[in-house]
């Protein structure tokens, strides 16, 4: 039974030594996650302008267009457009969703989880906001399947709520 025991704690020692060794690397893939957008918001402005010529010419709406426009600018500001939702859904605004995972962010809060367990899911969070433009970015394209509108900001609500982790969970916590 001693031998369960310590294979046990041997694995979870492992288990966050290698989560703490992802969390250290999750600063610069958030860095790169921001400049990619930053790519794909200037990319997708750009598209959305040469779109614009195109449907004027052929004297189709624009609408489409226009929307990819607005959806680059949001991917160009992904960071301000993020804080804006965070203060939009009532978190505070000390934290607010910066990609700060000090100890005291993770485990002193209340919410029990390691500080490296909070980065690697703030991560996912981000990852889940960058999803939720592409899908709208989809939704402006003719031919795109119905409810791609609203798969978009369900990732959008979601990834919100998963970078502001703590904060979320300590208002369920006071409601409950």
């Amino acid at each position: 039974m001693g031998s369960a025991s310590s294979t046990l704690s041997g694995l979870t020692s492992e288990a966050t030594a290698i989560l703490q060794k992802v969390a250290m690397d999750l600063p610069s893939l958030f860095s790169l996650l921001i400049y990619l957008s930053t790519l794909l918001g200037l990319i997708m402005c750009s598209y959305a302008l040469y779109r614009v010529v195109e449907d004027q010419k052929r004297g189709e709406s624009m609408f489409g267009a226009t929307s990819l426009f607005f959806i680059g600018i949001g991917l160009f500001n992904l960071s301000f457009l993020v804080d804006s939702a965070t203060l939009t859904l009532g978190f505070s605004d000390s934290a607010l969703s910066t990609f700060s995972y000090s100890s005291g962010s993770g485990s002193g809060s209340g919410s029990g989880l390691p500080s490296s367990a909070l980065a690697v899911l703030k991560f996912f969070g981000w990852l889940a906001v960058l999803r939720a433009f592409i899908l709208w970015g989809e939704s402006a394209q003719s031919g795109s399947p119905p409810g791609t509108v609203w798969r978009g900001s369900t990732h959008f609500v979601a990834g919100i709520l998963m970078i502001n982790l703590t904060q979320f969970l300590g208002v369920v916590g006071g409601y409950l």
